[in-house]
C-alpha cells in the first residue's frame, strides 16, 4: 500500500518537478539542424531565450563531431544573434544566468572557427562583460597572446578584441596589447591597438615608465603623442611621465646610433615635445631634467643633429622651469658663442660666427631667469661684434638681473 501511494505521489509531483516542455522547445529538439535553424526566427520573445540556450548546447556538444560545418555554424550564429544587448533587456538574466550565457560564447568562439560566428560573439560579449569581466578578459588575453604567437589573420575579429580588451583588461592585457603594438603586426588594426595600450595604460605609472624603458626613440615619441591624446589622463599623470620617459630618453641617447636620421629626428620631437609639455605646466619637479635635456640639446646642435630653430625651441621652453643649474648652463653655452664671435674673422663667417636666433634665445632666456652668474657674460656680448640688436638686448637682459 505505501509503494503504491509512493508511486501515485512521483506520477502526480513529476511534471512540477521537470517542468513542461513548451511546443517550440520540442520543436526544436526534435528537428534536424536546418529545421532547428529555420525555427529560430519564427519564435516568439518567452520561447526564443530557451531555445537558443538549447541550441548554443547542442552546438557545443556536436562541434568535435560536426568539426567545420556550416549547418552547424549557422545553427550556433543564429542562437547567438538571438541574445540580446541591450541594457533593459539584459535584466532580465540574473548573475547566475549571465555568467552561463557567457560561459557559452567563449566556448563557441573556442570551438568553431567560422568568422561570422566569432564576430557576432565578438558584439555581444562587452554587454555580457560587465557582470563577467574577469571571465572576459582571461579569454581575451589567452586568444590574443595566441593569436600574436601565431600572427594570426583575424578578419577583423582581432580588432573587436583588442577594443573589448582595452575596456576589461588588466595588467597581463597591458603586456600582450603592447607586444602587439610594438611589433606592428597588424597594421590594419592600428587605430584599435592604439586606443586599447592608452586605456590600458592610464592606471599605472609604473607600466607605462616600463613601456619607455623598453621602447625605440620612435616608439618613444609616438607612445608620448597617443598619452598626450587622451581625454582621461590627468595632466599630474602625463608631467610625470614626461619627467621620467625624458630622463630615460636622455641618458639612453649615447646608445643611438648617430648615422640613423630617423632616431635622431625623433629623439629631437621627443625632446621638444615633452620638455614643452613640462614647461607649460610649470611642472618645477623636472628642473634637473631640463636642464640635462639642454645640455644634450646643445651637444646635437653643435654635431649639426639638431637645427637652429629646434635649438631655440630648447632653449625657450626651458626657462619656463627655472633653476641655477639652468642659469649656470645657458651662460656656459653664451660664453662659447660669445668666444666664436670674437674669434671669426667676419659676421658672415657661417662655420665660425653663432647663429643670431640662438644668441638671441640665450640672452632673452638669461634676461628671464634674472641669475646674476650670467653678468660678465651678458655684459661680454656687448663688448663682441654681435648686430646691434643682440647688443641692446644683453642691455636688456642685464636689466633684469637679480642682485
Amino acid at each position: 500500500m505505501k509503494s503504491r501511494k509512493l508511486f501515485l505521489l512521483v506520477l502526480l509531483f513529476f511534471p512540477l518537478a521537470f517542468g513542461f516542455a513548451s511546443k517550440a522547445e520540442k520543436d526544436f529538439i526534435k528537428g534536424s539542424i536546418s529545421e532547428k535553424i529555420a525555427l529560430i526566427p519564427t519564435l516568439n520573445s518567452t520561447d526564443l531565450l530557451k531555445v537558443a540556450q538549447k541550441g548554443l548546447d547542442f552546438s557545443i556538444e556536436n562541434a568535435a563531431t560536426l568539426e567545420y560545418d556550416e549547418e552547424l555554424s549557422a545553427l550556433a550564429l543564429a542562437c547567438v544573434n538571438a541574445f540580446p544587448t541591450e541594457e533593459s533587456k539584459l535584466r532580465q538574466f540574473n548573475e547566475e544566468q549571465s555568467l552561463k550565457i557567457t560561459e557559452k560564447f567563449i566556448a563557441i568562439f573556442r570551438l568553431f572557427k567560422n568568422r561570422d560566428l566569432r564576430l557576432a560573439i565578438m558584439e555581444k560579449l562587452p554587454a555580457y562583460s560587465q557582470k563577467n569581466k574577469r571571465l572576459v578578459m582571461t579569454f581575451l588575453n589567452d586568444y590574443l597572446a595566441t593569436a600574436f604567437k601565431s600572427n594570426e589573420d583575424g578578419n577583423n575579429v582581432l580588432e573587436s578584441a583588442i577594443t573589448l580588451l582595452g575596456e576589461v583588461g588588466d595588467k597581463e592585457s597591458l603586456s600582450i596589447v603592447f607586444n602587439i603594438w610594438q611589433k606592428k603586426i597588424w597594421p590594419e588594426y592600428k587605430a584599435a591597438i592604439d586606443k586599447s595600450l592608452i586605456l590600458l595604460s592610464q592606471d599605472s605609472f609604473s607600466d607605462v615608465i616600463r613601456i619607455f624603458s623598453a621602447c625605440t626613440i620612435d616608439d618613444s615619441a609616438y607612445y608620448f603623442t597617443l598619452l598626450k591624446k587622451s581625454e582621461t589622463i590627468s595632466k599630474n599623470f602625463l608631467c610625470q611621465v614626461a619627467e621620467t620617459a625624458l630622463l630615460i630618453i636622455i641618458n639612453n641617447a649615447e646608445n643611438l646610433k648617430i648615422k640613423d636620421k630617423n632616431a635622431r629626428s625623433s629623439l629631437t620631437s621627443f625632446q621638444i615635445e615633452a620638455q614643452s609639455f613640462l614647461a607649460e605646466n610649470k611642472w618645477s619637479h623636472a628642473a634637473p631634467v631640463v636642464n640635462s635635456n639642454v645640455l644634450l640639446a646643445k651637444k646635437a646642435y653643435d654635431q649639426k643633429m639638431m637645427s637652429e630653430k629646434e635649438f631655440v625651441t630648447i632653449i625657450s621652453t626651458a626657462v619656463q622651469i627655472p633653476s641655477s643649474q639652468l642659469a649656470q648652463s645657458l651662460t656656459d653655452i653664451l660664453s662659447d658663442c660669445n668666444k666664436k664671435a670674437e674669434s671669426s674673422s667676419s659676421k658672415a663667417d657661417e662655420d665660425g660666427f653663432p647663429a643670431k636666433s640662438v644668441v638671441l634665445a640665450l640672452i632673452s632666456a638669461l634676461g628671464v631667469l634674472g641669475d646674476k652668474t650670467a653678468f660678465d657674460t651678458l655684459l661680454y656680448v656687448t663688448y663682441c661684434s654681435y648686430p646691434i640688436d643682440v647688443v641692446d638686448e644683453a642691455k636688456k637682459s642685464l636689466s633684469m638681473l637679480q642682485w
